[in-house]
């Protein structure tokens, strides 16, 4: 086969390839061929550097690198047609026989048309690599490129030409697709995140016509909080329901503890549901087997309050229960007082933290005494409720209670000798002083009319003073007593009164006058009878002193009376008794084994304003009671426990009860506050039963007494006045105690229990 033969078939294939050139201009590109074939001649393959110094004729010609000879018009584009010649001339018998062992690909190369002499386009190193076209021409397009020429040539490549000749890596496209993929990762993110809020938002609704759904549907043992107090539902209402109403005062007003803590206080809004089934508890770093004793028996106590509330639940249970029943972890621990007896520097205070987490609710309680520890038990009780719906024992999820006394003496007074009170009705009078956490029961076991104590080295005290045989508390009934009171963190405090007026139970002792007699040398009235100022006198006043100390174990304080109360009128009391205070500490000294009580307490009288009196009991107890705080008597140099407005007796008039105190003015009395005197060591409520006994004890002490340990307790805090939030957390703990079996008169309808927005609405 020949040159041009072998250049024609070539050329033939090379059109086949190119699809998007013009047909008519390969074949007058192929007769031109045929035409100059002849004349042509082959010129071996030659490096870059001959083909540009060769100097020939300035006809136009072409210079062929291949066998091929072609014309520069049939090339459109000498990148595209080196690129389609590679695959077409790849062929071993027209490539010479050095191309053949390198196995190069030809390429075809031509150089510019025109002449060098005008200055447009001289060689190739006049188009400059940034130049638009690829190749220069004198006159219209520049290779192939539409509207250029020679004139720019020279000019720098625009943003776009750099764009179109732009070539990128593999690294770079696989950049390009990672950002793609991010890009529509994310869109994708926000797609569903738009769909999953707007299906939250269609479940919201949905929710939302469910309760209203629901509303419609009337459920009267359903509650709803109103302004923050529990309203009984009484008609349809969209708003949040509870169905029982311990949910609604856990949830909505908080635990309704009384009295109500001073310290910090946090209580969360999630409720847990618990059972004395699965309890634990553990006592840790008890100072003292004593204290041990005491707290499992305050403990016991605790439980057993639990478990009553629990029996009651099993009645009403209706099988289901929504929340689950975690198991109650209680660790107690009391931490440097070794004494478990209530004593005048006793810490009362105490911390409580509830956490519950997936399975168990633990409650952690310490203090540093057992005094304070027993309180704490109390709070926690009231924080523990029984959930009607389900029967089971709830409390809110996490708690934080610093609780202390803002007075370390609390007291109630119970006066037995007027009218005998039952030993059962005194041991129910502790439990609910516990539940207020009263300190100190002050038991005025004898007056002018009765003397029902049963001594017996002085069985002349009983034969004459009691009303009867019955009518008596020996000393077994005044242990039992007592224990009760130290297990419930109260101090018994026994007053016999003393000197005068005595009354009938000293009638048989030869020392008993009276200022008046008659021409039979009788007194007139036995109940004006008094004590001289005898030895024989303090000898039986130092033998009683030393009975009550061993029976109430009280050493730090005590009560050694020097009232001058009396049911008739009687002179000289005050002028009889000159001498007495100085005496009865002595033989205070000597019944206590040589030690003086901490705190001796005496009735204030007008007996203290004299000068050697006043000095004998300088830094010393006295308890106001009807004190005119006009009087203008100094109480500096004394040690006060008020009880001026919290009489819990009748005013009497004409042996009429006048006037009757109510709860709220105990509550609002602060002026106490006020008076100018050396320490104020708290507050005691009194109760004088000229008439009372078992059937109406309760009803004149609770809910008073309540008021008044609340503001002994919660002092620094408290408001001078009860506001709504005070009348309902008093009505819910008297609720609370009737629920234990104590009786407390009501502090208004249970209407207004059940809706306490609308009564309250009246006190303002």
């Amino acid at each position: 086969m020949d040159t041009n033969t072998f250049e024609l078939d070539a050329l033939q294939n090379l059109l086949k390839q190119e699809e998007n050139k013009p047909i008519q201009i390969a074949r007058n590109q192929i007769e031109k061929l045929n035409v100059t074939s002849p004349s042509a001649q082959y010129h071996p393959l030659s490096s870059s550097e001959d083909n540009s110094n060769s100097d020939d004729s300035k006809d136009a010609a072409v210079k062929f690198i291949s066998p091929l000879t072609v014309l520069p018009s049939a090339v459109p584009e000498a990148s595209t047609f080196s690129n389609v010649t590679e695959s077409v001339l790849t062929n071993d018998s027209a490539i010479d026989k050095d191309a053949s062992e390198k196995k190069d690909i030809s390429v075809f190369r031509t150089e510019k048309f025109g002449n060098s002499d005008d200055g447009s386009c001289e060689s190739n190193n006049r188009c400059k690599t940034e130049c638009d076209c690829a190749r220069c021409s004198i006159s219209g397009p520049c290779c192939g490129d539409p509207g250029q020429s020679t004139l720019s040539c020279g000019e720098p490549c625009s943003w776009k030409c750099k764009f179109k000749h732009l070539k990128f890596s593999r690294k770079t496209y696989v950049y390009a697709f990672a950002g793609c993929l991010t890009i529509v990762i994310l869109l994708a993110a926000v797609l569903i995140t738009l769909a999953v809020l707007k299906k939250k938002e269609h479940n919201r609704y949905d929710a939302r016509r469910l309760m209203d759904d629901e509303a419609r549907i009337f459920r009267p043992n359903a509650w709803e909080c109103v302004e923050n107090l529990c309203q009984k539902l009484s008609r349809p209402t969209s708003k949040r329901i509870y169905v029982s109403h311990s949910r609604c005062v856990l949830q909505c007003m908080g635990p309704q503890l009384w009295p109500y803590p001073i310290g910090y206080t946090l209580f969360s809004k999630n409720l847990v549901a618990m059972s004395i089934l699965k309890l634990e508890y553990k006592f840790q770093s008890l100072p003292s087997e004593n204290v041990h004793r005491h707290l499992a028996e305050a403990f016991k106590l605790f439980i057993g309050d639990l478990a009553r509330l629990e029996k009651i639940g099993r009645e009403m249970k209706n099988g289901t229960c929504d929340l689950p029943v975690k198991k109650m972890n209680i660790i107690i621990d009391i931490e440097t007082d070794p004494d478990p007896r209530l004593r005048l520097n006793t810490d009362e205070a105490y911390t409580i933290s509830v956490n519950s987490n997936f399975d168990f609710i633990t409650i952690h309680l310490s203090s540093s005494s057992f005094c304070g520890a027993r309180h704490g038990l109390e709070t926690l009780n009231q924080m523990i409720l029984l959930d009607q719906l389900t029967g089971y024992l709830i409390t809110l999820s996490h708690i934080i209670v610093k609780d202390a006394p803002s007075h370390k003496y609390r007291g109630l007074m119970i006066d037995t000798g007027r009218n005998y009170i039952p030993m059962p009705d005194l041991m129910k009078t502790i439990d609910t002083m516990a539940a207020c956490k009263l300190n100190t029961f002050h038991w005025r076991i004898s007056d002018v009319t009765s003397f029902p104590l049963l001594l017996p080295k002085l069985k002349e005290l009983f034969e004459f003073g009691a009303y009867d045989r019955a009518l008596v508390y020996t000393r077994a009934d005044v242990k039992a007593l007592v224990t009760r009171a130290k297990v419930r963190g109260i101090r018994v405090l026994i007053e016999v009164a003393a000197p005068g007026p005595v009354g009938r139970p000293w009638f048989w002792h030869s020392e008993a006058t009276c200022p008046a007699k008659n021409a039979n040398y009788t007194c007139d009235n036995l109940l004006c009878l008094r004590l001289n100022m005898r030895e024989s006198i303090f000898d039986i006043l130092q033998l009683i002193y030393a009975e009550i100390i061993a029976l109430t174990e009280v050493d730090d304080i005590f009560h050694l009376s020097d009232g001058v109360f009396t049911m008739i009128n009687c002179f000289s009391l005050i002028e009889d008794r000159d001498g007495f205070l100085d005496k009865a500490l002595n033989r205070l000294r000597m019944a206590n084994k040589g030690f003086m009580p901490k705190l001796p307490i005496v009735w204030y009288t007008k007996h203290l304003t004299r000068t050697l009196e006043a000095k004998t009991w300088e830094h010393l107890g006295v308890q106001l009671y009807k004190w005119n705080p006009d009087s203008g008597d100094y109480l500096g140099t004394f040690r006060v426990i008020h009880s001026n407005k919290w009489d819990l007796s009748c005013e009497m008039r004409k042996q009429r009860c006048y006037k009757y105190r109510t709860w709220q003015g105990m509550y609002s009395w602060t002026s106490w506050r006020n008076i100018d005197v050396f320490t104020i060591e708290g507050g005691e409520a009194v109760l004088w039963t000229d008439f009372v006994d078992s059937g109406n004890l309760d009803y004149h002490l609770w809910p008073r007494a309540a008021a008044v340990a609340e503001r002994l307790w919660s002092d620094i805090i408290a408001n001078t006045t009860p506001n709504p939030e005070v009348y309902v957390r008093l009505d819910y703990h008297r609720w609370r105690m009737l629920l234990r079996g104590f009786k407390m008169q009501p502090i208004w309808p249970v209407w207004c229990t059940l809706n306490p927005g609308t009564c309250l609405k009246k006190l303002q």
